[in-house]
């Protein structure tokens, strides 16, 4: 079963159990009605150094994190590779949330091996588990452990390699897309306007910021763009060797970007049509949205017509339904 800390210390950490929570147990191919509800315990312990894992094993997986915000990507790649996991609903700054991750942020990832313990050679049991931080490293961590895998086991064709082999032309293709659209079009651009605007009762407002940081991502995403290799219709993505975890990270920031009035949903609307509109509080120009080009516009159709990409949206749209009816049955007690 699987364990929270009580406090982080940040990748590597030692686990031990005591207070239950509630968490959602999803395992990859099930269905989304057919979610549970379990118990999971929390306590803390003192941090232990870093021991060898059994590699030919796969772990146990917990992720943390709302399907509506950047651990969408992992449940995305959990689902691609066929891995069974656990996934346990926080919101960030909670108290779960600040469990695994030092600032309490999501999405963080618990993996543990043999239960989390192992035993060493003169019979003293020690704990054997660790937590891998932000969306994109976790992806990368979970792509390389599937492969390393299969290779070890002898099934290299059993789940498709969605992270190159390090130290290869691929990967280092792989690591400089997967950071510039983390840095380029995630923290410089998306996030900024999230900081200032969806949460500006935080952050503060920072217009000339936020007009800035849509100017940084029409031309970063651009960029990316001129990436995409585009040999069919069925067949667009990033890297030669096809379908990739960096896919994953461009599509759900595209999405984002939709979702904010950022990048058009079609490639058949002309932003050059509308007028200019303001901000009634701040008096700026509210950025417009970006064309989206037919060629972009296939790679989004290419990439969300993916089996794993359906199954990953089903169990958001489950969650954001168990939410609306948990409030719904708490306001009809009240």
């Amino acid at each position: 079963m699987s364990v929270i800390p009580r406090r982080s210390h940040f990748i590597l950490q030692r686990f031990s159990s005591s207070t239950a929570i509630k968490s959602m147990v999803v395992s990859a191919g099930a269905n989304p009605t057919s979610s549970t509800l379990t118990n999971v315990s929390s306590s803390a312990s003192p941090p232990m150094t870093q021991v060898d894992v059994p590699s030919s094993t796969l772990p146990s997986l917990t992720l943390y994190g709302d399907l509506n915000m950047r651990p969408f990507r992992n449940i995305w790649m959990l689902e691609e590779l066929s891995i069974p996991y656990k996934h346990i609903l926080c919101k960030p700054w909670s108290r779960i949330a600040k469990s695994v991750h030092p600032m309490g942020k999501v999405p963080a990832l618990l993996v543990e091996y043999n239960n989390g313990e192992s035993t060493t050679d003169d019979g003293v049991t020690t704990k054997n588990s660790f937590v891998v931080l932000e969306s994109a490293a976790i992806n990368t961590f979970v792509g390389d452990l599937s492969r390393e895998y299969n290779n070890l086991n002898n099934n290299p064709n059993q789940t498709p390699i969605l992270v190159p082999p390090t130290a290869t032309r691929e990967r280092a293709k792989y690591d400089s897309l997967a950071f510039f659209i983390m840095t380029e079009i995630d923290f410089q651009s998306l996030w900024i306007h999230r900081k200032h605007s969806d949460m500006s009762d935080v952050f503060g407002e920072a217009p000339v910021a936020v007009t800035e940081a849509k100017r940084q991502f029409d031309n970063a995403l651009e960029a990316v763009e001129s990436e995409l290799i585009c040999d069919s219709d069925e067949n667009c993505f990033l890297l030669p060797t096809g379908f990739s975890a960096v896919d994953i990270l461009l599509t759900n920031c595209c999405f984002w970007a939709m979702q904010i009035g950022w990048l058009e949903k079609t490639s058949k609307m002309e932003a050059s049509s509308k007028p200019t509109t303001y901000d009634g509080a701040t008096k700026t120009p509210i950025p417009t949205p970006k064309p989206l080009s037919p060629k972009l516009e296939l790679y989004l159709k290419c990439c969300r017509s993916r089996p794993a990409f359906v199954k990953a949206n089903d169990l958001r749209k489950a969650q954001v339904y168990e939410r609306k009816n948990t409030r719904r049955n708490q306001s009809s007690k009240l």
